[in-house]
């Protein structure tokens, strides 16, 4: 098995009786997925503010562990779609 670091988000709204939660990526590292949590937080917080919704959101990196199998056709899809979409530049 291999350790990977699974970045959840938990939302709460007080119109809403349940805990809404979001998935998104498993990094490699604890410290890679500590890095991404605010950027997802804020990502959260923009569309939420963009909705005028009252809301509260918070971040966690979950340890879990994974097949290598499961690992290594992850790694092959990615590659396989980064291949098909054209390049992008960021300045």
């Amino acid at each position: 098995m291999i350790k990977l670091w699974f970045l959840i988000a938990l939302m709460s709204y007080p119109s809403i009786p349940s805990i809404h939660y979001k998935g998104f990526f498993a990094y490699e590292t604890e410290q890679a997925c500590v890095e991404r949590q605010v950027l997802f937080e804020n990502i959260i917080a923009d569309i939420e503010i963009q909705r005028e919704r009252i809301f509260w959101v918070q971040t966690y990196c979950l340890e879990m562990h994974a097949f290598p199998s499961q690992v290594e056709e992850f790694k092959k899809q990615n590659q396989l779609e980064n291949k098909e979409q054209p390049t992008r530049y960021e300045s």
